[in-house]
C-alpha cells in the first residue's frame, strides 16, 4: 500500500500539532523519522510535567511522614538533577530515558493525591518519596557531579535508574543508604556494606547488577534496549520488586531472540524496525513458560512509556510479531496523549455512556478504547505477516497464511464495530484509514488450506463467544419454547443483547493448536497419538479439528458434550469440524445466533421437553424469517 495522500485541507490536533498527513500514515504504519520522534518527544515532555508536578508535593508529605533522621528534600533532588543537566545534559536524558522513571513518578503521584486508580506500592512512604533522591544521585554519577545522597534500600538494594542496581547493603526489608560520587568514582555504603561502582555502568563489578544491554541493536547514538529484571519499579501489576535471579543463560536466549527478531524486522518490515527502535527502550523478561502455540504474555503500559513485559516466544517470528504488536500500543499510547479518538461527553457535557464490543481476539466483551488499541496493534501484526508470508517457503508460508487470512477477517468484524462508535473527527479519519487497509487484504490470495484453518478458527471464536456474552429475551425464549413444544412453526427471532459472562470464559484451545501445527507439524503430530482415550475431550476434539480429522473430531466433541452439557463450543465446534456440504439444514444459522439456539435449548430441558439437538433447533429456527 502506498503512503496515504495528504488530505486537500491539512488538519492538525494537540498542543504538539500531530498533521492529518501524520495521523494517516500512522494509522497504517507508514509514519515517518519525525513522527515517531515527535511522539517520544511528547512523552519525554509528559515525564517532565509530572516530576515537576511531584516536586510540588513530596516534600510537604516527607513532612507528615515519621521516620528518624527526615526524609531527604526533594528540593535538593532536584537542584542535583538541574546541575547535573548544566553539566552534562546527555547524562540527565540516559536516566530519565528509563521508562521505570516514569512508572515510580507516576504511581507515586496518584499516591500523593489518594487516587484509587492503579496498584498500590508495598513501600513506606518515606521509601517512595526516597528514590527522587536516586534519581538525582544517578544522574550526578554520570555526570560527574559531586555529591553524598541518601537513598532507600529494598532488601539491602539500592536503584540507581537508567543504569542498574547495588546491593545487598542491609538485610532488612527497608532501610536506608548512602550514595557518594567524587572524581574517583561512586561507592555505596549500607549499615552491613560497601560497594564501588564501575566507572563504565555496564560493566561487571562485585554487588553490581546493571541493566543488560542487547549487544546490536544500538540505533547510532541512541543507547540500545536492554533487558530489565533488576529495577524495582519494572512490573505493571505490583511493585516494588526485588531484582530477579534469571541467570546469564536464560538472558543469553533472551538476547539471541531478540536480535534475530530485530534482524527479521529489518529484512521484511523495515518501518515497524524504526518504530520499535525509536519507541521501545526496555524489556521485561517474565516467568510466564516459554510460548509453543502462540500463547505469549505480553504488556505495555501507559504508565511506562517504552516499557515491554513478555515471555519468551517460541521462535524468531513469533518474537517479531510480539515485538510489532507492543511497539504498536506504544505509539497508539503516546498518540493518544496528543490527540482525542473517543468522543468522552455527549451535547449536554455529560459523560457518554460506553458500549462493550466483540473484540475477535479477546474472550471478553471490550469497551471502546480496549478495542481502537487491539484493531491498531493487530493492524501492525497483520503488516507483518502479510510481508513475512512473502519470503518464506513450506510450513512457514503455511503459518504466515494462516496468520494473515485469521487477521485480516478478525479486523474487518473489529473496525466495522469500531466505527459504529462515537468517535471524534481525528479518530474516525484514523480508523476509516486502517479500514481501508484491511479491506484492500481481502482480495489478496491465500492458500486453501491455511485460508480454511483460518476460517474455521474466525467462526468458532465469533460463535463462543456470542453464546457466552449474548442473550434473547426471556419473553422471547417463553414464546420460542412454547412453540417448539407444541410443535408449530418458529417465531421470527428478536435481536440479542449484550450480557457479560466473564464466569464462563475458559482458555482458548483451537487457536494454539492450529499454531503449534502450522509452526512444527511433526512435533504436533507425536503430540496428538499421545491423546488417549480417556484423556481430555476437549483437548482430544481440538487436536482432531485441527488436523483436518472431522471423524475423530466429532466423537470427541460428542463425549466434551456429554461430560459438560453447558458447554457451548462442545456443539459448535462439532459443526464447524464438519465440511460445509455435511454441516446440514441449520448450520448457518447456529453460527450466527448460537446464544439463541442455546438460550431456547436450556429453557426446552428446564420445561421437561428433552434435550433438543442444537442443529435440530437452529434448523426449527431457520425455518422463521430471523432477524440479525
Amino acid at each position: 500500500m502506498t503512503a496515504p495522500a495528504a488530505p486537500e485541507t491539512e488538519r492538525t490536533w494537540g498542543v504538539h500539532r500531530v498533521s492529518s498527513t501524520s495521523l494517516l500514515a500512522m494509522a497504517v504504519g507508514t509514519a515517518g523519522d519525525a513522527d515517531l520522534r515527535l511522539l517520544r518527544s511528547a512523552q519525554r515532555s509528559r515525564l517532565l510535567l509530572v516530576l515537576r508536578a511531584l516536586l510540588d508535593h513530596v516534600d510537604e508529605a516527607a513532612g507528615r511522614t515519621r521516620r528518624p533522621g527526615g526524609v531527604p528534600s526533594g528540593r535538593g533532588a532536584w537542584r542535583l538533577l538541574s546541575e547535573a543537566q548544566e553539566r552534562a545534559p546527555e547524562a540527565v536524558e540516559a536516566v530519565l530515558a528509563d521508562p521505570t522513571v516514569m512508572a515510580w513518578a507516576l504511581r507515586l503521584l496518584r499516591r500523593l493525591g489518594n487516587s484509587p486508580a492503579g496498584t498500590v506500592s508495598t513501600a513506606p512512604l518515606w521509601a517512595d518519596l526516597g528514590q527522587f533522591q536516586a534519581l538525582a544521585a544517578a544522574a550526578a554519577l554520570r555526570a560527574g557531579v559531586p555529591c553524598a545522597v541518601r537513598v532507600p534500600a529494598q532488601r539491602g538494594t539500592v536503584w540507581l535508574p537508567g543504569a542498574g542496581v547495588v546491593g545487598p547493603v542491609s538485610r532488612r526489608s527497608w532501610s536506608e543508604a548512602e550514595i557518594r560520587v567524587d572524581r574517583e568514582g561512586a561507592v555505596v555504603q549500607g549499615e552491613l556494606a560497601r560497594f564501588v561502582l564501575p566507572r563504565h555502568l555496564p560493566d561487571a563489578a562485585p554487588g553490581w547488577r546493571p541493566l543488560k544491554a542487547v549487544p546490536g541493536l544500538s540505533s547510532g547514538t541512541e543507547p540500545g534496549p536492554w533487558l530489565d529484571t533488576v529495577s524495582p519499579y519494572r512490573d505493571f501489576e505490583r511493585y516494588p520488586r526485588s531484582p530477579g535471579r534469571s541467570g546469564d543463560g536464560r538472558l543469553d536466549r533472551w538476547e539471541v531472540r531478540l536480535a534475530d527478531a530485530y534482524a527479521l524486522l529489518d529484512r521484511e518490515s523495515p518501518t515497524d524496525a524504526a518504530t520499535l527502535r525509536t519507541l521501545v527502550q526496555a524489556f521485561v523478561p517474565t516467568s510466564f513458560r516459554t510460548a509453543e502455540g502462540g500463547l505469549v504474555a505480553s504488556a505495555s503500559s501507559l504508565d511506562a512509556f517504552g516499557a515491554v513485559t513478555l515471555s519468551l516466544p517460541h521462535d524468531t517470528t513469533q518474537t517479531a510479531a510480539v515485538l510489532v504488536h507492543e511497539a504498536s500500543h506504544q505509539q497508539l499510547n503516546a498518540l493518544l496523549a496528543l490527540v482525542s479518538m473517543i468522543q468522552e461527553f455527549g451535547g449536554s457535557g455529560e459523560p457518554k455512556e460506553r458500549r462493550l464490543h466483540y473484540a475477535p481476539w479477546r474472550s471478553d466483551p471490550r469497551p471502546v478504547l480496549g478495542l481502537l488499541h487491539g484493531v491498531f496493534a493487530f493492524a501492525g501484526v497483520g503488516r507483518f505477516w502479510r510481508a513475512h508470508r512473502r519470503q518464506v517457503t513450506g510450513a512457514e508460508a503455511d503459518r504466515a497464511d494462516f496468520e494473515f487470512a485469521v487477521l485480516r477477517e478478525q479486523l474487518r468484524d473489529a473496525v466495522a464495530s469500531l466505527l459504529t462508535d462515537d468517535l471524534t473527527e481525528p479518530g474516525r479519519m484514523f480508523v476509516t484509514e486502517i479500514a481501508g487497509m484491511v479491506e484492500a487484504w481481502q482480495e489478496e490470495e491465500v492458500e486453501a488450506g491455511p485460508r480454511a484453518l483460518a476460517g474455521q478458527y474466525c467462526a468458532l471464536r465469533r460463535a463462543v463467544w456470542r453464546a457466552r456474552h449474548l442473550e434473547i429475551a426471556g419473553h422471547a425464549v417463553d414464546r420460542l419454547v412454547a412453540a417448539w413444544l407444541a410443535g408449530a412453526a418458529a417465531p421470527a427471532l428478536p435481536p440479542s443483547k449484550l450480557r457479560p459472562r466473564p464466569d464462563l470464559i475458559r482458555l482458548d484451545t483451537f487457536g494454539p493448536l492450529a499454531r503449534f501445527r502450522l509452526a512444527a507439524p511433526a512435533a504436533f503430530a507425536r503430540r496428538r497419538l499421545r491423546q488417549g482415550p480417556d484423556g481430555d475431550p476437549a483437548l482430544r476434539a481440538g487436536y482432531a479439528a485441527v488436523a483436518g480429522d472431522a471423524e475423530q473430531a466429532a466423537v470427541a466433541y460428542a463425549k466434551w458434550a456429554a461430560e459438560d452439557p453447558e458447554d457451548p463450543e462442545a456443539w459448535l465446534g462439532a459443526v464447524l469440524a464438519l465440511p460445509a456440504h455435511a454441516r446440514g439444514a441449520g448450520a448457518a444459522l447456529l453460527l450466527d445466533r448460537p446464544e439463541a439456539v442455546d438460550g431456547v435449548r436450556r429453557a426446552v430441558m428446564a420445561a421437561g421437553g428433552g434435550s433438543p439437538a442444537p442443529l435440530e433447533l437452529a434448523a426449527w429456527f431457520s425455518g422463521a424469517e430471523a432477524k440479525y
